[in-house]
């Protein structure tokens, strides 16, 4: 048989024709008769056997025929069945440290199919779902089901308004719904000694405005699949209605307000924007936040914009000078109105009507487009490929894509995943966002929770429109789904997972298809040596990515989980930038006309304003139970019996350190709850340790918390914002975990922009 393992028939006949004569040979001893019939048997026989290995080879060959051409026609099976060069991930890869005469492997001519002949392997049946409630687990997701189920509960307990379609504002409405949480102490209870489960509630967040002195309220309802009940979280008043999050039901009332004003306006809008009006006349406007400083007010600054053909926020790309504000407390829009307009930052004029008498009167500073400067926004908001320039070299080819060649190695029974000895369920929040629950690492727990709570942004711009912009994202519908982008969000091959959310325009649950699951190849060695042998892991990992769009901005969370222990959470923002008028007179500007205090110029009459996007996560970590402590390991250096004196007191140097300066580790348990900031001259390392469970040298088992950023919030305490954003403040806090503590930033989304005290659990 050739040595390469490949077998023909050629090959099979002549060892079976050499085997034969072999055989044939004692038979020349006998009898002529004897021969003769012997050899008529025999030539009978070899022509029966001839005739029936001919049919074999025959069918044989179409069959390899069949299988060449299917796969041929088919690369992407091949691809899938072929075996995986890694092996388990328990498995180490080790070869020969040297390959070749030429200490390198030999070329392989390689093509890249087409996109459409690229893999697609087979999955399994990897997903399972519960269909009782009852059943589900503590921290499963809401279904839409069981938000229907909820809402017609309040209908029947006359809680929120019987309507059909959108409420109005004098409607008591659920504003959103999401899983509430369980008590951490009774969760535990239940998860680790067996005892009954505290049941899964709904988190209905409900605008009442049908009330004589409308406020807000925060119910939990449940236990849901069983005889539910709705306990109000707080007494009547507690929550001013107007510090209430915006929805699409507000926004209304703030349409109509600016269609008036800027009727009044249109002769201002015509000539100073490219002949462009509002409303349909290519104009748009943007409200900001926040709605005021204090709980009993409610003003709502917005910014007219170009609107971009095709799109639902593209305004932000281009503001105009022109801003407004709409006084809208309360429920009466008839009550509401606009003022303190500003014009290429002149102002404020008390109404509509002066700042049009002001320009008309030629008594402030004027702006114009140029004519037909409209028709080009959408080609500078999206610019095309110069088509005369030439391409990237290979451009056109398709770029590397990953698949599972034997299937997922997951999991998935409804947001519960098991991957590889991690154990642990998904969440999905409205008024946060996404999250982790009861993490297990080869059943030891290490995360109870691991949550977003906040984005947090402060602008800055020599704009009004843009001079004091806030937002906290976990107001603006950060938990509002969407549908993933396959093949951008997460590969082909990924599972994808709902999250579900409460539509306050719609009065009706919306279910989306947000959470891609997917391992993919790290790219990298998890660990490696090459030394007489080679040897090695590669980094697979496990992620969960949930993205969320914002307003005019893209934010991705990745949850990520590696074969080795490690946890790592990732956010990275993308989508529009929301931008401010860059003002080419600007008096406040000197001679230099690309930047300015607060940031960059991007285009003819746009600024890159100067803002930060501030994610906030709770973590609660619960390394092997909850007697944890956090130790902070400060990294110095100094001379030698200061280093030896941290543990025992001598007062001769050692002979053997040939110098007197060495860098040596100091270890400090914190007492209290404390904000801790990165300084680089100041290095440590910050550690959660189990002090009842240690290795089998004595050392504490734990976790190191590795922050892979080192800005801070800048602003000052003196800001009015920083009472309900402090902990930007830091890279982490630290606080004991209380189960009356459940967000980083206020006791109700509904009260962000109010409170003063934030929280970092342990």
């Amino acid at each position: 048989m050739p040595v390469n393992g490949s077998f023909t028939p050629d090959s099979a006949i002549e060892m079976k024709d050499t085997a034969y004569l072999s055989h044939s040979n004692p038979e020349l001893h006998m009898s002529n008769n004897s021969l003769q019939r012997n050899e008529r048997r025999g030539s009978t026989c070899q022509t029966l056997c001839t005739q029936v290995f001919a049919i074999i080879v025959f069918i044989t060959g179409l069959g390899i025929g069949i299988v060449i051409g299917y796969f041929a026609l088919n690369p992407r099976q091949a691809d899938c069945n072929a075996p995986s060069v890694q092996g388990r991930p328990s498995e180490l890869m080790v070869t020969p440290a040297f390959t070749s005469a030429t200490g390198s492997p030999p070329a392989v001519p390689f093509t890249t199919p087409p996109p459409h002949l690229t893999p697609k392997c087979p999955t399994g049946n990897m997903i399972t779902k519960t269909d009782k409630s009852e059943d589900k687990g503590l921290f499963e997701l809401l279904t839409t089901e069981e938000m229907e189920q909820v809402r017609n509960f309040l209908k029947r307990e006359g809680l929120i308004s019987s309507i059909d379609g959108t409420p109005s504002l004098r409607d008591s409405y659920i504003y959103g719904m999401s899983l509430y949480l369980p008590q951490k102490s009774a969760a535990l209870k239940h998860l680790d000694k067996g005892e009954r489960s505290p049941g899964r509630f709904a988190d209905v967040h409900v605008h009442r405005g049908n009330r004589n002195s409308p406020d807000l309220m925060e119910y939990r309802v449940g236990p849901l699949g069983e005889s539910m009940t709705a306990q109000a979280m707080y007494t009547d008043g507690e929550l001013p209605y107007n510090s209430r999050p915006r929805d699409g039901i507000e926004w209304d009332g703030l349409t109509e307000q600016v269609t008036r004003a800027m009727a009044i306006l249109r002769p201002l809008l015509q000539e100073s924007f490219d002949g462009a009006y509002y409303p349909n006349g290519g104009l748009t406007f943007h409200p900001q936040a926040p709605p005021g400083l204090q709980p009993d007010e409610r003003e709502t600054r917005f910014v007219m914009a170009l609107h971009v053909e095709g799109t639902a926020r593209g305004r932000d790309l281009h503001p105009l000078p022109l801003t407004g504000t709409v006084h809208n407390p309360g429920v009466d829009t008839r009550k509401w109105y606009t003022h303190s307009f500003y014009y290429l930052n002149q102002g404020p004029f008390a109404s509509a009507e002066e700042l049009l008498s002001a320009y008309s009167n030629g008594t402030v500073r004027k702006f114009s487009f140029s004519k037909g400067y409209r028709q080009t926004i959408f080609a500078t908001s999206f610019p095309k490929q110069n088509s005369d320039k030439r391409r990237q070299y290979a451009s056109t080819k398709s770029p590397p894509r990953s698949y599972t060649p034997s299937g997922h190695r997951f999991v998935i029974n409804d947001h519960n995943i098991k991957w590889m000895g991690w154990d642990f369920t998904v969440g999905a929040s409205q008024f946060r966002g996404p999250s982790i629950f009861n993490v297990k690492f080869k059943d030891e727990r290490i995360v109870y929770e691991n949550s977003l709570n906040d984005v947090v942004l402060v602008y800055a711009s020599d704009v009004s429109s843009g001079a004091n912009t806030i937002y906290m994202d976990a107001t603006f519908g950060v938990g509002e789904f969407q549908n993933v982008i396959r093949g951008v969000d997460c590969p082909d091959h990924a599972a994808i997972l709902g999250a579900t959310w409460f539509n306050s325009y719609s009065q009706s649950p919306v279910s989306a298809k947000t959470i891609c699951v997917f391992e993919t190849a790290g790219e990298q060695a998890l660990w490696r040596r090459k030394d007489k042998y080679a040897a090695g892991l590669a980094n697979n990992h496990l992620i969960v990515r949930i993205p969320m769009s914002v307003g005019n901005y893209d934010y991705t969370i990745d949850f990520m989980f590696h074969l080795d222990g490690t946890l790592k959470t990732e956010a990275v923002a993308s989508g529009y930038l929301q931008a401010s008028f860059w003002d080419p007179e600007n008096p406040h500007a000197g001679t230099e006309k690309s930047t300015d205090p607060f940031g960059f110029r991007l285009g003819e009459y746009t600024h890159g304003a100067l803002h930060d996007h501030t994610f906030g996560f709770k973590v609660d970590l619960d390394i092997l139970g909850t007697d944890n402590s956090f130790e902070v390991i400060h990294w110095k250096a100094g001379d030698v019996l200061k280093a030896l004196k941290t543990q025992s007191n001598i007062a001769t140097k050692p002979s053997y350190f040939l110098y007197n300066e060495t860098r040596y580790i100091e270890w400090e348990t914190l007492q209290k709850e404390s904000g801790l900031k990165i300084d680089m001259s100041r290095p440590q390392f910050w550690t959660v340790v189990n002090e009842n469970q240690k290795n089998r040298w004595g050392a504490k088992r734990g976790y190191r918390i590795v922050p892979e950023t080192s800005e801070a919030q800048v602003v000052p305490e003196s800001h009015p914002v920083m009472e309900a954003v402090s902990y930007t403040k830091y890279h982490c806090m630290v606080t004991q975990q209380k189960d009356d503590e459940k967000y980083i930033t206020g006791r109700t989304i509904s009260t962000a922009w109010l409170t003063r005290w934030c929280q970092w659990t342990k």
